[in-house]
């Protein structure tokens, strides 16, 4: 039975994609196929993307075990298809329960939605999954092959010196598009209060701490963070801001705790990094309404976001 994920966004939701099928993999076998063609095609024309989204994956030591496809899906289960816009819309799980019969995974939706015995010669896969339950079966199978396949650079070698060798902490800072007017309310969480707050308990308890700071715009960071000011007595160092997607996330995974943002590609870093007693730090919410979502792990330290 193979498996053909439609991916969307960029490498922190790709990678979910991926996780979700590597569970329906194991559980029945065949190719891991994925589906490309809502990124060529379609993200370009979106808001606040930038240039739209690219095949993220292809550096990483997973890219060997798939086979890559540019197919536009069927009618019905194409995301822009006015009439299934609507019905998905205003019927969502009717849409997921109709769909599944015939092998069709679509939700899109962040709550969780119990996945049901498939009986169909091929699944069709559409959605974030972004749930430890989508994927906690193969949670050592991801962490072996959600690794870079490329040599850090020698230009970060010295970064990576500091996250392998120190009691590293790494900071993910998300601006770019979550700095938006019409995006900021909702996703904005993370101000500087909460990383303020962060860094004064890692301080409590964590001797001599090394701060990396990791972000989608560095130069923003410096000018509103203001690190250096606020915490005289601390090392602060930052990744170029210009670096490969995997190189960073090589970076980050190399550190031995964590400050996470609302972000994916955040919280990969902290899932795939191999260090057993880490300490890693997240806002107490996920989104500017006050809800979670299904990606916070025990043993966490939660620091509260007033909004």
């Amino acid at each position: 039975m193979d498996i053909h994920v439609y991916l969307l966004g960029r490498l922190g939701n790709q990678l979910f994609q991926y996780a979700f099928a590597k569970s329906l993999q194991k559980k029945y076998g065949g190719k891991i196929y994925l589906n490309i063609y809502e990124l060529k095609h379609w993200s370009h024309k979106f808001k606040h993307t930038q240039g739209g989204f690219g095949y993220d994956m292809a550096n990483f030591r997973l890219d060997e075990e798939v086979v890559l496809e540019d197919v536009k899906p069927k009618w019905f289960a194409n995301l822009h298809n006015p009439f299934v816009k609507v019905f998905r819309k205003l019927f969502s799980r009717t849409y997921f329960k109709i769909l599944s019969k015939k092998g069709y995974l679509i939700w899109m939706k962040s709550s969780y939605v119990a996945i049901p015995e498939i009986n169909s010669d091929t699944i069709f896969v559409c959605g974030f999954w972004q749930n430890i339950k989508y994927f906690e079966c193969v949670e050592k199978e991801l962490q072996e092959l959600i690794v870079p396949s490329t040599e850090i650079s020698e230009s970060n070698k010295e970064l990576y010196g500091l996250a392998l060798n120190k009691e590293s902490v790494c900071i993910s800072i998300r601006g770019g598009n979550y700095l938006y007017p019409t995006l900021k309310e909702k996703f904005f969480v993370c101000d500087k209060e909460y990383f303020y707050n962060s860094i004064e308990f890692v301080i409590a308890n964590i001797d001599n701490p090394t701060f990396i700071v990791f972000s989608d715009d560095i130069p923003w960071v410096k000018e509103y963070m203001q690190f250096e000011v606020v915490f005289p007595n601390c090392k602060f160092s930052y990744e170029t801001g210009n670096d490969t997607v995997e190189e960073k996330l090589h970076l980050m995974t190399a550190c031995k705790n964590f400050i996470i943002s609302n972000s994916t590609f955040s919280w990969w870093a902290q899932f795939l990094a191999k260090n057993s007693d880490k300490l890693v730090i997240a806002p107490d919410i996920w989104f500017g309404d006050g809800s979670r979502i299904g990606l916070y792990q025990d043993g966490w330290k939660l620091i509260n976001i007033n909004k």
